[in-house]
Protein backbone atom coordinates (compact mmCIF):
# COMPACT_ATOMS: atom_id res chain seq x y z
CA UNK A 1 0.00 0.00 0.00
CA UNK A 2 2.73 2.31 0.93
CA UNK A 3 4.63 1.41 -2.30
CA UNK A 4 1.89 1.55 -4.37
CA UNK A 5 1.31 5.57 -2.81
CA UNK A 6 5.09 6.51 -3.38
CA UNK A 7 4.90 5.26 -6.99
CA UNK A 8 2.02 6.69 -7.41
CA UNK A 9 2.89 10.43 -6.30
CA UNK A 10 6.43 9.54 -8.25
CA UNK A 11 4.38 9.08 -11.11
CA UNK A 12 2.53 12.67 -10.49
CA UNK A 13 5.38 14.48 -9.92
CA UNK A 14 7.17 13.47 -13.08
CA UNK A 15 4.01 13.94 -15.15
CA UNK A 16 3.78 17.85 -13.31
CA UNK A 17 7.66 18.36 -14.28
CA UNK A 18 7.04 16.92 -17.90
CA UNK A 19 3.70 19.39 -18.46
CA UNK A 20 4.62 22.40 -16.68
CA UNK A 21 7.14 23.71 -19.73
CA UNK A 22 4.12 23.16 -22.27
CA UNK A 23 1.77 24.85 -20.06
CA UNK A 24 4.43 27.64 -20.05
CA UNK A 25 4.76 27.57 -23.63
CA UNK A 26 0.96 28.17 -24.62
CA UNK A 27 0.62 31.36 -22.26
CA UNK A 28 3.50 33.44 -23.60
CA UNK A 29 1.78 32.66 -26.99
CA UNK A 30 -1.59 33.32 -26.16
CA UNK A 31 -0.34 36.94 -24.69
CA UNK A 32 1.66 37.44 -27.90
CA UNK A 33 -1.41 37.10 -29.42
CA UNK A 34 -3.34 39.05 -27.83
CA UNK A 35 -0.76 42.16 -27.81
CA UNK A 36 -0.76 41.67 -31.50
CA UNK A 37 -4.63 41.67 -31.59
CA UNK A 38 -4.70 44.45 -29.51
CA UNK A 39 -2.24 46.95 -31.54
CA UNK A 40 -4.32 45.47 -34.77
CA UNK A 41 -7.36 47.16 -32.72
CA UNK A 42 -5.76 50.03 -32.36
CA UNK A 43 -4.23 50.50 -35.61
CA UNK A 44 -8.02 50.00 -36.93
CA UNK A 45 -9.13 52.57 -34.27
CA UNK A 46 -6.48 54.74 -35.62
CA UNK A 47 -6.95 54.77 -39.14
CA UNK A 48 -10.59 54.99 -38.93
CA UNK A 49 -10.33 57.97 -36.71
CA UNK A 50 -8.14 59.33 -39.39
CA UNK A 51 -11.12 58.31 -42.15
CA UNK A 52 -13.44 60.05 -40.53
CA UNK A 53 -11.08 63.37 -39.79
CA UNK A 54 -10.59 63.29 -43.23
CA UNK A 55 -14.11 63.17 -44.15
CA UNK A 56 -15.15 65.58 -41.88
CA UNK A 57 -12.68 67.91 -43.42
CA UNK A 58 -13.93 66.94 -46.73
CA UNK A 59 -17.27 67.87 -45.55
CA UNK A 60 -15.86 70.97 -43.78
CA UNK A 61 -14.25 72.14 -47.33
CA UNK A 62 -17.45 71.60 -48.68
CA UNK A 63 -19.41 73.94 -47.02
CA UNK A 64 -16.92 76.69 -46.70
CA UNK A 65 -16.86 76.69 -50.06
CA UNK A 66 -20.32 76.38 -50.73
CA UNK A 67 -20.77 79.08 -48.51
CA UNK A 68 -18.35 81.50 -50.16
CA UNK A 69 -19.76 80.59 -53.37
CA UNK A 70 -23.36 81.81 -52.02
CA UNK A 71 -21.85 84.97 -50.62
CA UNK A 72 -19.88 85.52 -53.86
CA UNK A 73 -23.34 84.69 -55.80
CA UNK A 74 -24.95 86.95 -53.33
CA UNK A 75 -22.75 89.93 -54.33
CA UNK A 76 -22.45 89.60 -57.65
CA UNK A 77 -26.60 89.29 -58.03
CA UNK A 78 -28.54 91.90 -60.13
CA UNK A 79 -31.70 92.89 -58.47
CA UNK A 80 -34.39 94.93 -60.30
CA UNK A 81 -37.56 96.85 -59.15
CA UNK A 82 -39.77 99.46 -60.55
CA UNK A 83 -41.19 100.95 -57.87
CA UNK A 84 -43.72 104.05 -59.04
CA UNK A 85 -42.99 102.98 -62.63
CA UNK A 86 -38.92 103.86 -61.36
CA UNK A 87 -36.50 101.63 -62.74
CA UNK A 88 -33.85 100.60 -60.58
CA UNK A 89 -30.98 97.88 -59.95
CA UNK A 90 -28.70 97.11 -57.39
CA UNK A 91 -25.95 94.50 -56.12
CA UNK A 92 -26.92 91.79 -53.62
CA UNK A 93 -25.11 92.96 -50.93
CA UNK A 94 -26.83 96.27 -51.32
CA UNK A 95 -23.36 98.58 -52.11
CA UNK A 96 -24.17 99.40 -55.45
CA UNK A 97 -27.27 100.85 -56.63
CA UNK A 98 -28.38 102.83 -60.02
CA UNK A 99 -31.78 104.38 -60.53
CA UNK A 100 -32.90 105.67 -63.80
CA UNK A 101 -34.91 109.15 -63.12
CA UNK A 102 -36.79 111.35 -65.64
CA UNK A 103 -39.52 114.37 -65.84
CA UNK A 104 -41.03 115.69 -68.54
CA UNK A 105 -43.71 118.92 -68.06
CA UNK A 106 -45.78 120.54 -70.83
CA UNK A 107 -46.91 123.79 -70.03
CA UNK A 108 -49.27 126.13 -71.56
CA UNK A 109 -50.68 129.35 -71.05
CA UNK A 110 -53.37 131.71 -72.70
CA UNK A 111 -52.54 135.46 -71.53
CA UNK A 112 -55.72 137.68 -71.23
CA UNK A 113 -54.54 141.20 -71.66
CA UNK A 114 -56.58 144.55 -71.78
CA UNK A 115 -54.76 147.40 -74.24
CA UNK A 116 -56.05 149.96 -71.22
CA UNK A 117 -54.87 148.26 -68.59
CA UNK A 118 -50.98 149.22 -69.21
CA UNK A 119 -49.70 152.27 -68.32
CA UNK A 120 -48.62 154.87 -70.58
CA UNK A 121 -44.82 154.29 -69.88
CA UNK A 122 -45.40 150.92 -72.10
CA UNK A 123 -46.56 153.15 -75.35
CA UNK A 124 -49.51 155.20 -76.31
CA UNK A 125 -52.21 153.71 -74.09
CA UNK A 126 -54.87 151.00 -76.32
CA UNK A 127 -52.17 150.68 -78.56
CA UNK A 128 -49.08 149.82 -76.63
CA UNK A 129 -49.07 145.97 -78.08
CA UNK A 130 -47.30 147.78 -81.55
CA UNK A 131 -44.80 149.07 -79.60
CA UNK A 132 -43.99 146.79 -76.14
CA UNK A 133 -44.62 143.04 -76.26
CA UNK A 134 -45.29 143.09 -72.47
CA UNK A 135 -48.63 144.03 -74.07
CA UNK A 136 -49.12 140.89 -75.98
CA UNK A 137 -47.23 138.19 -74.26
CA UNK A 138 -47.70 135.27 -76.75
CA UNK A 139 -50.10 132.31 -75.52
CA UNK A 140 -48.78 128.62 -76.08
CA UNK A 141 -46.93 125.96 -74.62
CA UNK A 142 -43.60 125.23 -73.45
CA UNK A 143 -41.95 122.13 -72.47
CA UNK A 144 -40.95 123.52 -68.99
CA UNK A 145 -38.49 120.94 -67.99
CA UNK A 146 -37.65 117.39 -70.24
CA UNK A 147 -35.13 116.15 -67.54
CA UNK A 148 -33.65 112.96 -67.19
CA UNK A 149 -30.59 111.18 -65.23
CA UNK A 150 -29.38 108.73 -62.71
CA UNK A 151 -28.65 108.39 -59.71
CA UNK A 152 -27.59 105.65 -57.30
CA UNK A 153 -24.96 104.77 -54.45
CA UNK A 154 -21.54 103.28 -54.66
CA UNK A 155 -19.83 101.15 -52.20
CA UNK A 156 -22.66 101.82 -49.86
CA UNK A 157 -21.12 105.31 -48.35
CA UNK A 158 -20.81 106.94 -51.71
CA UNK A 159 -23.77 108.50 -53.44
CA UNK A 160 -23.98 110.34 -56.37
CA UNK A 161 -26.75 112.11 -59.05
CA UNK A 162 -26.61 112.97 -63.02
CA UNK A 163 -29.29 115.17 -64.61
CA UNK A 164 -29.83 116.56 -67.85
CA UNK A 165 -32.37 119.38 -68.37
CA UNK A 166 -33.79 120.16 -72.48
CA UNK A 167 -36.56 122.33 -71.39
CA UNK A 168 -37.27 125.77 -70.51
CA UNK A 169 -38.84 128.65 -72.14
CA UNK A 170 -37.16 130.43 -74.82
CA UNK A 171 -33.56 130.18 -75.23
CA UNK A 172 -33.55 128.43 -72.24
CA UNK A 173 -34.30 125.05 -73.59
CA UNK A 174 -30.73 124.43 -75.03
CA UNK A 175 -29.74 121.67 -72.76
CA UNK A 176 -28.10 121.76 -69.76
CA UNK A 177 -26.27 119.92 -66.80
CA UNK A 178 -28.78 120.02 -64.18
CA UNK A 179 -27.14 117.94 -61.68
CA UNK A 180 -24.07 116.36 -61.95
CA UNK A 181 -22.69 115.28 -57.91
CA UNK A 182 -20.92 112.96 -55.98
CA UNK A 183 -21.76 112.66 -52.04
CA UNK A 184 -20.64 111.40 -48.93
CA UNK A 185 -22.94 109.60 -46.21
CA UNK A 186 -20.66 107.21 -44.24
CA UNK A 187 -20.74 109.36 -40.67
CA UNK A 188 -25.14 108.91 -39.56
CA UNK A 189 -26.55 112.14 -40.31
CA UNK A 190 -24.10 113.77 -42.07
CA UNK A 191 -23.94 114.35 -45.96
CA UNK A 192 -21.73 116.14 -47.77
CA UNK A 193 -22.19 117.31 -51.94
CA UNK A 194 -19.39 118.42 -54.12
CA UNK A 195 -20.06 119.15 -58.21
CA UNK A 196 -22.48 120.75 -59.80
CA UNK A 197 -25.41 120.76 -56.91
CA UNK A 198 -28.61 122.45 -56.23
CA UNK A 199 -28.10 123.39 -52.61
CA UNK A 200 -30.50 123.25 -50.14
CA UNK A 201 -31.74 127.07 -49.28
CA UNK A 202 -35.64 127.90 -48.92
CA UNK A 203 -38.21 125.71 -47.88
CA UNK A 204 -39.95 126.15 -51.67
CA UNK A 205 -36.44 125.93 -53.07
CA UNK A 206 -35.98 122.43 -51.65
CA UNK A 207 -39.78 121.00 -52.82
CA UNK A 208 -39.01 119.19 -56.14
CA UNK A 209 -40.46 120.55 -59.11
CA UNK A 210 -42.65 117.25 -59.38
CA UNK A 211 -44.11 118.09 -55.82
CA UNK A 212 -45.14 121.68 -55.61
CA UNK A 213 -48.44 122.73 -54.76
CA UNK A 214 -48.47 125.24 -57.34
CA UNK A 215 -47.02 124.83 -60.98
CA UNK A 216 -44.15 127.46 -60.39
CA UNK A 217 -42.20 128.32 -56.98
CA UNK A 218 -43.37 132.19 -55.87
CA UNK A 219 -41.81 134.92 -57.58
CA UNK A 220 -39.64 135.47 -54.31
CA UNK A 221 -38.17 132.31 -54.38
CA UNK A 222 -36.81 132.36 -57.45
CA UNK A 223 -35.53 135.46 -57.26
CA UNK A 224 -33.46 134.73 -54.29
CA UNK A 225 -32.08 131.25 -55.76
CA UNK A 226 -30.89 132.82 -59.09
CA UNK A 227 -28.83 135.77 -57.53
CA UNK A 228 -27.81 134.32 -54.65
CA UNK A 229 -26.21 131.44 -56.33
CA UNK A 230 -29.00 128.69 -55.05
CA UNK A 231 -30.40 127.23 -58.38
CA UNK A 232 -29.70 123.95 -59.67
CA UNK A 233 -26.06 123.34 -61.82
CA UNK A 234 -23.92 125.42 -59.51
CA UNK A 235 -20.61 123.83 -59.25
CA UNK A 236 -19.92 123.88 -54.86
CA UNK A 237 -19.54 121.99 -52.05
CA UNK A 238 -22.40 121.44 -49.25
CA UNK A 239 -22.78 119.75 -45.83
CA UNK A 240 -26.11 118.66 -44.66
CA UNK A 241 -26.88 117.57 -41.16
CA UNK A 242 -30.21 115.87 -40.78
CA UNK A 243 -31.81 114.27 -37.50
CA UNK A 244 -34.92 112.89 -36.63
CA UNK A 245 -35.51 112.66 -32.63
CA UNK A 246 -33.04 115.36 -31.81
CA UNK A 247 -35.04 116.34 -28.29
CA UNK A 248 -38.15 114.01 -28.41
CA UNK A 249 -39.29 111.71 -30.86
CA UNK A 250 -41.55 113.28 -33.01
CA UNK A 251 -39.09 116.11 -34.25
CA UNK A 252 -36.79 116.57 -37.13
CA UNK A 253 -33.54 118.91 -37.32
CA UNK A 254 -31.90 120.18 -40.77
CA UNK A 255 -28.85 122.26 -40.83
CA UNK A 256 -27.16 122.92 -44.24
CA UNK A 257 -24.24 124.98 -45.51
CA UNK A 258 -23.18 125.42 -48.98
CA UNK A 259 -20.24 127.59 -50.92
CA UNK A 260 -21.35 127.86 -54.57
CA UNK A 261 -19.85 129.54 -57.44
CA UNK A 262 -21.45 130.35 -61.08
CA UNK A 263 -23.98 128.06 -62.94
CA UNK A 264 -21.77 125.06 -65.23
CA UNK A 265 -23.35 126.85 -68.55
CA UNK A 266 -22.75 130.44 -67.58
CA UNK A 267 -20.30 132.33 -70.16
CA UNK A 268 -17.68 134.45 -68.72
CA UNK A 269 -16.68 137.60 -70.18
CA UNK A 270 -13.44 137.33 -72.56
CA UNK A 271 -10.75 138.65 -70.30
CA UNK A 272 -12.46 138.07 -66.92
CA UNK A 273 -11.35 135.13 -64.92
CA UNK A 274 -13.66 135.68 -61.75
CA UNK A 275 -16.80 134.05 -60.55
CA UNK A 276 -19.79 134.67 -58.46
CA UNK A 277 -18.81 132.95 -55.28
CA UNK A 278 -21.64 132.86 -52.43
CA UNK A 279 -22.46 131.41 -49.14
CA UNK A 280 -26.07 130.05 -48.84
CA UNK A 281 -27.62 128.29 -45.69
CA UNK A 282 -30.97 126.90 -44.65
CA UNK A 283 -32.12 125.63 -40.94
CA UNK A 284 -35.34 124.25 -40.71
CA UNK A 285 -37.09 122.10 -37.45
CA UNK A 286 -40.30 119.83 -37.41
CA UNK A 287 -41.50 120.57 -33.69
CA UNK A 288 -44.91 118.73 -34.06
CA UNK A 289 -45.72 115.51 -36.07
CA UNK A 290 -48.33 112.61 -35.34
CA UNK A 291 -47.69 110.72 -38.30
CA UNK A 292 -49.73 112.13 -40.47
CA UNK A 293 -49.73 116.10 -39.50
CA UNK A 294 -46.90 117.82 -39.18
CA UNK A 295 -46.10 121.63 -38.10
CA UNK A 296 -41.88 122.92 -39.55
CA UNK A 297 -40.46 126.64 -38.94
CA UNK A 298 -36.84 127.32 -40.06
CA UNK A 299 -35.12 129.90 -42.17
CA UNK A 300 -32.63 130.61 -45.10
CA UNK A 301 -29.49 132.81 -45.65
CA UNK A 302 -27.28 133.81 -48.51
CA UNK A 303 -24.77 135.94 -48.62
CA UNK A 304 -22.73 137.32 -52.03
CA UNK A 305 -19.03 136.74 -51.25
CA UNK A 306 -17.80 138.30 -54.99
CA UNK A 307 -19.27 139.38 -57.60
CA UNK A 308 -19.02 139.95 -61.09
CA UNK A 309 -19.37 142.31 -63.90
CA UNK A 310 -20.81 141.99 -67.25
CA UNK A 311 -17.14 142.80 -68.82
CA UNK A 312 -13.77 142.17 -67.96
CA UNK A 313 -12.68 144.70 -65.18
CA UNK A 314 -16.09 146.03 -64.74
CA UNK A 315 -17.65 146.78 -61.59
CA UNK A 316 -19.72 144.20 -59.75
CA UNK A 317 -23.46 144.09 -60.64
CA UNK A 318 -26.36 142.04 -59.05
CA UNK A 319 -29.60 142.84 -60.75
CA UNK A 320 -33.22 141.17 -59.76
CA UNK A 321 -35.66 140.23 -62.04
CA UNK A 322 -38.93 137.97 -62.05
CA UNK A 323 -41.06 137.02 -64.86
CA UNK A 324 -44.95 136.40 -64.22
CA UNK A 325 -45.67 132.78 -62.18
CA UNK A 326 -45.13 131.06 -65.35
CA UNK A 327 -42.81 129.68 -68.17
CA UNK A 328 -44.56 130.04 -71.39
CA UNK A 329 -42.82 133.85 -71.80
CA UNK A 330 -39.26 134.96 -70.96
CA UNK A 331 -40.43 138.48 -70.22
CA UNK A 332 -40.34 140.39 -67.24
CA UNK A 333 -42.42 143.04 -65.80
CA UNK A 334 -40.24 144.16 -62.75
CA UNK A 335 -36.43 144.44 -62.98
CA UNK A 336 -33.67 146.50 -60.72
CA UNK A 337 -31.53 146.76 -63.79
CA UNK A 338 -27.72 146.15 -62.79
CA UNK A 339 -26.76 147.82 -59.00
CA UNK A 340 -23.29 148.18 -58.59
CA UNK A 341 -22.22 146.88 -55.67
CA UNK A 342 -18.70 146.25 -53.14
CA UNK A 343 -16.98 143.29 -55.10
CA UNK A 344 -16.73 141.31 -51.49
CA UNK A 345 -20.21 140.66 -49.57
CA UNK A 346 -21.87 142.76 -51.37
CA UNK A 347 -25.29 141.62 -51.06
CA UNK A 348 -27.11 139.35 -48.80
CA UNK A 349 -30.58 137.96 -48.39
CA UNK A 350 -32.25 136.26 -45.58
CA UNK A 351 -35.39 135.15 -44.14
CA UNK A 352 -38.04 133.06 -42.12
CA UNK A 353 -40.37 129.72 -43.42
CA UNK A 354 -43.63 128.07 -42.08
CA UNK A 355 -45.23 124.94 -43.06
CA UNK A 356 -47.84 122.65 -41.87
CA UNK A 357 -50.32 120.18 -42.66
CA UNK A 358 -53.38 118.94 -40.38
CA UNK A 359 -54.65 115.79 -42.30
CA UNK A 360 -55.89 117.06 -45.82
CA UNK A 361 -55.33 120.76 -45.17
CA UNK A 362 -51.92 122.00 -45.99
CA UNK A 363 -51.13 125.96 -45.07
CA UNK A 364 -47.18 127.24 -45.52
CA UNK A 365 -45.72 130.48 -46.05
CA UNK A 366 -42.21 132.29 -46.09
CA UNK A 367 -40.63 136.03 -46.28
CA UNK A 368 -37.70 137.15 -47.23
CA UNK A 369 -35.23 140.61 -47.37
CA UNK A 370 -32.53 141.56 -49.41
CA UNK A 371 -29.82 143.60 -48.42
CA UNK A 372 -27.72 145.43 -50.95
CA UNK A 373 -24.40 146.55 -50.23
CA UNK A 374 -24.12 149.70 -53.49
CA UNK A 375 -20.27 150.57 -54.59
CA UNK A 376 -19.41 153.70 -52.60
CA UNK A 377 -22.42 154.60 -51.04
CA UNK A 378 -24.40 155.01 -48.26
CA UNK A 379 -27.59 155.04 -50.02
CA UNK A 380 -28.14 150.71 -49.81
CA UNK A 381 -31.73 149.89 -51.57
CA UNK A 382 -33.19 147.04 -49.78
CA UNK A 383 -36.27 144.96 -51.35
CA UNK A 384 -38.58 142.04 -49.84
CA UNK A 385 -41.16 139.74 -50.84
CA UNK A 386 -43.33 136.66 -49.35
CA UNK A 387 -46.01 134.65 -50.14
CA UNK A 388 -48.72 132.45 -48.23
CA UNK A 389 -50.15 129.71 -50.04
CA UNK A 390 -52.58 126.63 -48.74
CA UNK A 391 -54.43 122.99 -50.48
CA UNK A 392 -57.49 121.19 -49.49
CA UNK A 393 -57.00 117.77 -50.73
CA UNK A 394 -60.63 117.25 -51.34
CA UNK A 395 -60.67 112.81 -51.78
CA UNK A 396 -59.09 112.92 -48.11
CA UNK A 397 -55.23 112.12 -48.58
CA UNK A 398 -52.75 114.28 -46.94
CA UNK A 399 -49.35 115.97 -48.10
CA UNK A 400 -46.22 114.04 -46.45
CA UNK A 401 -43.29 115.19 -44.74
CA UNK A 402 -40.10 114.37 -46.22
CA UNK A 403 -37.74 114.06 -42.98
CA UNK A 404 -35.03 113.52 -44.96
CA UNK A 405 -33.22 112.68 -48.52
CA UNK A 406 -30.17 111.92 -50.28
CA UNK A 407 -30.67 115.14 -52.79
CA UNK A 408 -31.92 118.70 -51.57
CA UNK A 409 -35.65 117.35 -50.96
CA UNK A 410 -35.10 117.52 -47.07
CA UNK A 411 -37.40 118.78 -44.85
CA UNK A 412 -40.36 119.87 -46.95
CA UNK A 413 -44.02 118.73 -47.85
CA UNK A 414 -44.49 116.66 -50.77
CA UNK A 415 -47.49 115.10 -52.63
CA UNK A 416 -50.41 112.66 -51.40
CA UNK A 417 -50.02 108.96 -51.58
CA UNK A 418 -52.83 108.25 -53.47
CA UNK A 419 -55.07 105.97 -52.22
CA UNK A 420 -57.53 104.71 -55.59
CA UNK A 421 -55.03 105.43 -58.29
CA UNK A 422 -57.50 106.54 -61.48
CA UNK A 423 -57.87 104.01 -63.71
CA UNK A 424 -60.60 103.83 -66.02
CA UNK A 425 -63.73 102.50 -64.76
CA UNK A 426 -61.48 102.12 -61.37
CA UNK A 427 -59.94 104.92 -59.05
CA UNK A 428 -60.65 108.67 -59.53
CA UNK A 429 -56.78 109.21 -58.41
CA UNK A 430 -56.56 112.27 -55.67
CA UNK A 431 -57.86 115.87 -56.20
CA UNK A 432 -57.44 119.10 -54.71
CA UNK A 433 -57.70 123.14 -54.58
CA UNK A 434 -55.30 125.12 -54.11
CA UNK A 435 -54.18 129.14 -53.85
CA UNK A 436 -51.50 131.59 -53.16
CA UNK A 437 -50.50 134.93 -52.57
CA UNK A 438 -47.36 136.23 -53.56
CA UNK A 439 -45.67 139.86 -53.80
CA UNK A 440 -42.20 141.11 -54.76
CA UNK A 441 -41.27 144.83 -53.82
CA UNK A 442 -37.98 145.68 -56.23
CA UNK A 443 -38.78 149.21 -55.39
CA UNK A 444 -36.56 151.30 -53.33
CA UNK A 445 -36.70 155.50 -52.48
CA UNK A 446 -38.61 155.11 -55.81
CA UNK A 447 -40.54 158.66 -55.89
CA UNK A 448 -43.29 159.75 -57.39
CA UNK A 449 -45.18 159.55 -60.44
CA UNK A 450 -44.54 162.04 -62.89
CA UNK A 451 -41.08 162.81 -61.62
CA UNK A 452 -37.53 161.19 -62.76
CA UNK A 453 -35.90 158.92 -60.03
CA UNK A 454 -34.70 160.41 -57.15
CA UNK A 455 -30.95 160.44 -56.47
CA UNK A 456 -29.81 156.77 -55.88
CA UNK A 457 -33.57 155.18 -56.18
CA UNK A 458 -34.85 152.08 -57.63
CA UNK A 459 -37.21 151.68 -59.74
CA UNK A 460 -37.52 147.62 -59.76
CA UNK A 461 -41.28 147.44 -59.76
CA UNK A 462 -43.91 145.68 -57.57
CA UNK A 463 -45.47 142.59 -58.64
CA UNK A 464 -48.58 140.52 -57.01
CA UNK A 465 -49.79 137.35 -57.72
CA UNK A 466 -53.36 136.04 -56.71
CA UNK A 467 -53.77 132.18 -57.93
CA UNK A 468 -56.68 130.07 -57.62
CA UNK A 469 -56.25 126.35 -59.26
CA UNK A 470 -57.13 122.94 -58.98
CA UNK A 471 -54.74 119.45 -59.17
CA UNK A 472 -55.48 116.05 -60.44
CA UNK A 473 -53.12 113.54 -59.21
CA UNK A 474 -53.78 110.83 -61.28
CA UNK A 475 -51.20 108.38 -59.90
CA UNK A 476 -47.87 108.09 -58.23
CA UNK A 477 -46.76 108.91 -62.10
CA UNK A 478 -48.81 111.30 -63.40
CA UNK A 479 -50.72 114.96 -62.51
CA UNK A 480 -52.86 117.49 -64.40
CA UNK A 481 -52.97 120.99 -63.02
CA UNK A 482 -55.18 124.18 -64.06
CA UNK A 483 -54.50 127.42 -62.79
CA UNK A 484 -56.44 131.07 -62.95
CA UNK A 485 -53.49 133.54 -61.82
CA UNK A 486 -54.07 136.99 -61.70
CA UNK A 487 -51.63 139.87 -62.07
CA UNK A 488 -50.83 142.85 -60.41
CA UNK A 489 -47.68 145.30 -61.89
CA UNK A 490 -46.99 148.50 -59.94
CA UNK A 491 -43.93 150.25 -61.42
CA UNK A 492 -42.78 154.07 -62.50
CA UNK A 493 -39.95 154.19 -65.07
CA UNK A 494 -37.08 156.66 -65.26
CA UNK A 495 -39.54 159.78 -65.93
CA UNK A 496 -41.76 158.79 -64.45
CA UNK A 497 -44.48 157.55 -66.37
CA UNK A 498 -46.68 154.71 -65.52
CA UNK A 499 -45.39 150.74 -66.22
CA UNK A 500 -48.82 149.44 -64.24
CA UNK A 501 -50.03 146.30 -65.63
CA UNK A 502 -53.29 144.76 -64.86
CA UNK A 503 -53.79 140.87 -66.88
CA UNK A 504 -54.57 137.53 -65.87
CA UNK A 505 -53.67 133.82 -67.47
CA UNK A 506 -55.28 130.97 -67.73
CA UNK A 507 -52.83 128.48 -67.54
CA UNK A 508 -51.95 124.09 -67.05
CA UNK A 509 -49.52 121.86 -66.57
CA UNK A 510 -49.56 118.04 -67.84
CA UNK A 511 -46.77 115.92 -65.98
CA UNK A 512 -45.05 112.66 -66.07
CA UNK A 513 -42.37 111.10 -64.04
CA UNK A 514 -40.31 108.50 -62.63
Amino acid sequence: MKKSIWLATTALVAMSMVAAPAVAGRSKADQRDAEIADLKARLEKLEQESAAAKAEAEDAAIVTGSRLKQIEDTQNAVQWSFADGRPSVRSGDGRFELAFRGRVQLDWASFMQDQNDFGAGYGTVGTCAATNALCDLGSGTVFRRVRFGVEGKVFRDFIYELRFDFGGSDVEGAGIINIARIGYTGVPGLRIHAGAIQPVVTMYDATSSAELTTMERPQVITTLVGAFGGDNGRVGLEATYQKEGLLYPEDNFVISGALTGDRVATNRAAGDRDENTQLLGRLAYRFFSDGVSNAQIGMSAAQLQSGRGAAAASNRTIRLRERPEIRVTGERFIDTGDINIEPDQGAMAYGFEFGANWQNLYLAGEWYKFDIDRLNSSADPEFSGWYVEGEWIITGENKRYAAAATNNNIAVFRGPSIAAPWSPGGGIGAWSLHGRYSTLDLNWNSGVAGAATPANGVRGGQETHTILGVTWYMNANMKMMAEYNMVDVERLNSAGASLDADFNILQGRMMFTF
